[in-house]
């Protein structure tokens, strides 16, 4: 695994509903040593803007400590057009710093505002330097989709702490499945920092997240491209199986699921990724 991915942490949004103390305690139970936290706005936030201060990152800083847990990621993602939500994510990276986090990923914002987006970047990247600390913009169907399109922007930003967080399932999911997702990595391996293992069904206009290895994404294939990097690459699994919807939104009524069932998903995912493992 660690020639692949390292670290590999598991993402708090499978324990959405609970807790950030509960779910720590769900991802150490679960046999990981990297969390990555959610906190994610819209969807899963374990960590919200409002609680964040230099005492709250002590906090959690000790509460990951008594689970003997460590964070690479924070999952940070807001629209970073929009001044209320770039102030919240300078004040996550500021929070993630304070955890011990090395990269803070992010959603962009939508394509019709990239004036505001590059702007942002711009305060971002100054910030960046100080903490001393990455930014992974995520590939979420917005002005980072796919990396075949993104990649232009990488480029034109062309800075060393601003990187590419690719997240299988929403490149999928954004493309309405049309995205052949072992070929559209490749464009992205230049600027891949970190990436977030998501896996999916889509029927129809209907889609449904499930356990990495059991949906339409051919991950033997996704890993032979990683494979060829020769060195592992920082991995989040994301394994929101309570969220399905139609191929314009997604809900997710269903959370929090049983700690059973995000166990057995864990278990399934773990299985599944180590059975392609194998077989490269």
């Amino acid at each position: 695994m660690a020639d692949l991915f390292e670290p590999l942490s598991l993402g708090t949004n499978i324990a959405k509903g609970y807790s950030l103390q509960d779910a720590l305690e769900i991802v150490k139970y679960s046999g990981f040593e990297y969390v990555e936290i959610a906190s994610i706005a819209g969807f899963c936030e374990h960590v919200t803007p409002a609680q964040i201060d230099s005492d709250y990152a002590v906090k959690v800083k000790k509460m990951l400590s008594d689970h003997g847990l460590k964070v690479h990621a924070l999952a940070g993602h807001l629209d970073l057009t929009v001044e209320s939500d770039l102030r919240d994510f300078l004040k996550k990276m500021e929070f993630a710093k304070g955890i011990g986090a090395k990269i803070v990923n992010t959603n962009s914002g939508p394509l019709q505002r990239m004036k505001e987006f590059k702007d942002a970047i711009k305060q971002i990247i100054n910030l960046a330097e100080k903490l001393e600390i990455k930014v992974g913009l995520e590939s979420h169907g917005d002005i980072i989709g796919t990396a075949k399109t993104a990649i232009a922007i990488f480029k034109e930003i062309n800075h060393p702490l601003i990187r590419f967080n690719y997240d299988t399932g929403n490149t999928y999911y954004h493309s309405k499945g049309k995205v052949c997702i072992q070929e559209d990595i490749k464009y992205g391996l230049p600027y891949i920092e970190h990436i977030h293992l998501k896996d999916l069904v889509i029927q129809g206009d209907r889609a449904q997240y499930c356990p990495i290895g059991e949906g339409d994404i051919d991950f033997k294939e996704v890993f032979k491209v990683i494979k060829s990097l020769r060195k592992p690459v920082a991995c989040g699994l994301e394994i929101p199986v309570f969220a399905r919807g139609n191929l314009v939104a997604l809900s997710s009524e269903d959370a929090p699921i049983s700690r059973a069932a995000i166990a057995s998903a864990v278990e399934s995912s773990m299985k599944n990724i180590n059975s392609i493992l194998t077989d490269l």
